[in-house]
């Protein structure tokens, strides 16, 4: 009798504890489900209309952006990157000079965008552009709360380069393509040149509807979720793309594209390979996007998009995240070791950057670091700690190593200007700042760093976050101040002392 009271009582006891964390993540979704609204009353919207012609290498485009003043000024001015303009030249490309050859097989051609017209609703609109910087004029201030929609008509050349925007033999690759609001905040306008080293790129969240006009023979692969697929008469395709928040919108296009998919939680997922060559790869992308995908979910917090793709690409550089699409060079679609680390590391990218944004121009190790540590936490669950120490010292703690035996070590957290090449940047942000984040997990312990993830991703989801930021999520988690430690960490020159 005592026994059957006792597992009523238990019994009881678990069905209040199930009702209050159901409450408690019901509130916390309506939490969420507020944030984002709020979001989305005031961030900008983009509305694109593009025709894609291959044969010529460029597209044609109609932007409408609507852009709510939220901030406490007017403005008389508005800024925009027009970041293809840094592939006018061969001396500004946005590659090291030694990798000039691997970023042009083919050699040099200008790539650049051309604005032909900017209109509001009722007139022309005048504007400057310097390099990669439309400056805008509206016919009265922006006063704080107005809202302005800009008509852009643009062309741009796509050049023959095999990186984020450019083609090959395979791909279209069009990232970062088109006039995108800078950031405005307590520094003022963020006019960041097109670096070549690290992700020069900061932008707020922002909803986009594109509509692509591409041959038939083409398939198209995008950020956000496909809404519709509308035949033309003739030899044409539109191709309707609509997003939730996200931060920008990039595209990949090719004739020679097959597609495999799966779905996770309520996520398509879809992998992009060259039709006839490595179906074998292909779905190994997509078994390692599947993986990643469910795991980060789990770790640090739900995924809320609809649709996520893996896309093979003509990209000499590795792989490259954008919102809901990553691309992976081709030549990882072989019997390349690193091609799990390197779709996984983009995955996590998905969530460090594209979910909770940063400043890469200043703060690159926010994302980036995260996203190694992220990725050894992939390794760790799917093949064990022995093994995930190992990938743990083969790609990070023993390359870095390596170059601070031949180098000076630089500080962490500093601005691209700052590097000196690619090698400096991989291995402060990469490496160091990786190390700086697992030796805080020996500090203060796995779970520990777990919730205060979970937490970061949870304060500043669809926002820019920064390095007090993720201070904030260990000192809230932990009790403790953690101020001067990740600061002294990253601002120092010191000869690494950490064993592991």
């Amino acid at each position: 009798m005592k026994k059957r009271k006792f597992a009523i009582r238990i019994g009881f006891i678990l069905v209040i504890i199930g009702l209050s964390l159901l409450l408690f993540q019901k509130g916390h979704q309506k939490e969420i489900q507020k944030i984002t609204e709020e979001i989305m009353i005031n961030c900008p919207r983009y509305e694109m209309d593009v025709t894609f012609y291959p044969e010529e290498k460029r597209i044609a485009v109609i932007e409408k952006v609507a852009i709510t003043n939220d901030k406490a000024k007017a403005f008389q001015e508005l800024y925009f990157h027009l970041y293809p303009n840094t592939f006018k030249s061969l001396d500004d490309a946005p590659f090291p000079k030694e990798e000039i050859q691997q970023a042009y097989p083919d050699g040099f051609e200008p790539g650049y965008l051309y604005v032909k017209k900017i209109s509001d609703e009722s007139s022309k609109v005048n504007f400057e552009i310097e390099d990669t910087i439309l400056k805008v004029m509206p016919s009265k201030p922006l006063e704080p709360q107005d809202k302005l929609v800009l008509t852009i008509e643009f062309d741009v050349k796509i050049p023959p380069a095999l990186g984020r925007f450019g083609y090959g033999q395979n791909t279209f690759n069009l990232a970062n393509w088109y006039p995108i609001l800078a950031v405005y905040d307590e520094k003022g306008w963020h006019k960041d040149p097109y670096y070549c080293v690290g992700d020069p790129f900061y932008s707020e969240m922002g909803l986009y509807d594109v509509s692509i006009r591409a041959p038939k023979a083409y398939k198209i692969a995008a950020s956000g979720s496909l809404q519709e697929k509308i035949e033309e008469a003739g030899n044409n395709v539109i191709w309707n793309f609509k997003t939730e928040l996200v931060r920008d919108f990039a595209w990949i296009g090719s004739n020679k594209f097959a597609v495999e998919s799966a779905t996770v939680d309520n996520t398509q997922l879809m992998s992009y390979y060259f039709e006839g060559e490595n179906k074998k790869y292909g779905l190994k992308a997509l078994e390692y996007a599947k993986n990643a995908l469910g795991f980060f979910n789990e770790y640090f917090g739900k995924y809320p998009y609809s649709h996520y793709s893996v896309v093979a690409s003509d990209f000499y550089i590795g792989g490259m995240e954008f919102p809901n699409l990553v691309m992976i060079g081709n030549e990882f679609y072989g019997s390349s070791g690193f091609f799990e680390y390197v779709v996984v590391h983009e995955t996590a990218h998905q969530w460090w950057y594209g979910l909770v944004g940063n400043n890469q121009v200043e703060e690159a190790w926010l994302d980036e670091a995260l996203a190694e540590y992220s990725t050894l936490l992939y390794y760790d669950y799917f093949y064990g700690r022995k093994n995930g120490q190992k990938v743990y010292e083969q790609a990070i703690l023993n390359p870095y190593k390596l170059y601070e035996a031949a180098h000076t070590p630089g500080p962490i957290l500093r601005p691209l200007s700052e590097f000196a090449d690619w090698k400096d940047y991989s291995a402060a942000v990469y490496h160091k700042g990786t190390i700086m984040v697992k030796d805080l997990e020996g500090r203060i312990g796995k779970g520990k760093l777990q919730q205060a993830l979970r937490y970061y991703f949870e304060q500043n989801l669809y926002k820019n976050a920064t390095t007090a930021d993720f201070i904030k999520a260990l000192n809230h988690v932990t009790g403790v101040d953690w101020t001067d430690y990740i600061n002294d960490c990253l601002s120092s020159t010191d000869i690494l002392d950490k064993a592991s």
